[in-house]
């Protein structure tokens, strides 16, 4: 097994996005969850590390990030290759080659500019640890600029390496030659042979039509087009196929919310909940259901389940000090808001809170 350090990675909420080469999703969950860690496909601000698939790409096909990949970026949350996954498990050998480049210097050495390197290092295809990067990265890095400088756009290059993915699962980037023979194809050499990136005689490894996991891709690429009864079409299948995972569940809930269909939307954050009760996102979305339906006290309820949770989920400190505050709860109001300021001392919302500590205070001390 990995060291105590990869076990408390392991023991928070795991989210997956594109596919594993190593092992199938459903194993994958349950490896986390023997660490006690709760594993989901998609992304929420309560995640912990994202783990990319090296067989998938998490990219949509006009080479944007995929809505996990942009979500865990925009929240700042951990990102790590499938090998650092299993490094975490303790079933790979770590990558201990000499890492002695750092962005500049790859930049530099690749002649791309140094936000180019920032964005391939998202997207998986270089590896940095620690800023620092490997000959092979400076190798890969190369060829990119390469192609780039021959009108080969990166959408197309990810596309392709995909398919190169699908049938050479196992091929180190910086072993695979890729020459653009036209402006939307590439050719690859591996080991002297040359191929087209389907692999001509080889036979592509694809994913079943209806895996769960290429449809919850799906399901976000739908989303982010604004396509939304395709992406609640796409939620349900996936919920269907697999009732484990909570978070089609939940993105169903967020869709249904939005579009106003509340009754819908409860019940999908409840089959989100009860894949896993641990999913403070859903607690908090059900709570915001109840108050709207002036269902006060499972608003209360559900709120307080959600910071049983996540102690500093400060969205949720924040509405359960309102709720009481409008129940004249004010002592037990008061500590939310005090804890709330503890989480967030310089926001606008920090100033309408310590507005409404003071009240709190007032009506505690008239009633004294």
């Amino acid at each position: 097994m990995g060291s105590e350090a990869d076990k408390r990675i392991l023991s928070g909420t795991v989210a997956f996005t594109g596919r594993l080469a190593s092992m199938r999703r459903t194993e994958a969950f349950a490896l986390v969850r023997a660490q006690g860690g709760a594993p989901r496909r998609g992304v929420t601000r309560s995640t912990n590390v994202l783990v990319v698939g090296e067989l998938g790409w998490p990219l949509l096909a006009d080479g944007q990030p995929s809505k996990s990949l942009s979500l865990a970026r925009t929240y700042e949350i951990e990102i790590a290759s499938e090998r650092r996954f299993l490094e975490w498990l303790g079933r790979a050998v770590p990558d201990d080659q000499l890492r002695n480049y750092g962005l500049d210097q790859i930049a530099s050495l690749s002649g791309l500019p140094p936000q180019v390197v920032e964005e391939l290092t998202a997207f998986g295809l270089l590896d940095a640890r620690g800023g620092l990067y490997r000959f092979r990265d400076l190798s890969v890095a190369r060829q990119m600029a390469e192609l780039f400088a021959a009108g080969i756009a990166l959408s197309t290059i990810t596309k392709s390496i995909q398919d190169i993915r699908r049938w050479l699962p196992d091929s180190d980037l910086s072993r695979v030659k890729l020459y653009p023979s036209s402006q939307d194809k590439l050719i690859v050499e591996h080991l002297k042979v040359r191929s087209d990136q389907s692999g001509q005689m080889a036979l592509p490894v694809a994913e079943p039509a209806d895996s769960p996991d290429v449809l919850f891709e799906q399901a976000q690429a739908a989303e982010a087009d604004e396509d939304f009864a395709a992406a609640a079409r796409l939620y349900r299948r996936v919920m269907s196929l697999d009732p484990t995972d909570a978070t089609a569940a939940f993105n169903l809930g967020n869709l249904l919310t939005r579009a106003g269909r509340k009754a819908e939307a409860e019940r999908a954050f409840k089959s989100a909940l009860k894949a896993d009760r641990r999913f403070p996102e859903a607690w908090y979305n059900l709570a915001n259901l109840y108050d709207e339906q002036d269902r006060v006290h499972d608003a209360i309820d559900a709120l307080q389940r959600a910071l049983a949770i996540d102690p500093d989920y400060a969205d949720a400190v924040f509405n359960l000090a309102l709720i009481l505050q409008r129940r004249n709860r004010h002592a037990e109001a008061a500590q939310h808001w005090r804890r709330y300021i503890a989480l967030d001392a310089q926001s606008d919302w920090a100033a309408r809170a310590r507005r409404a500590l003071k009240l709190c205070e007032m009506q505690i001390a008239q009633s004294s």
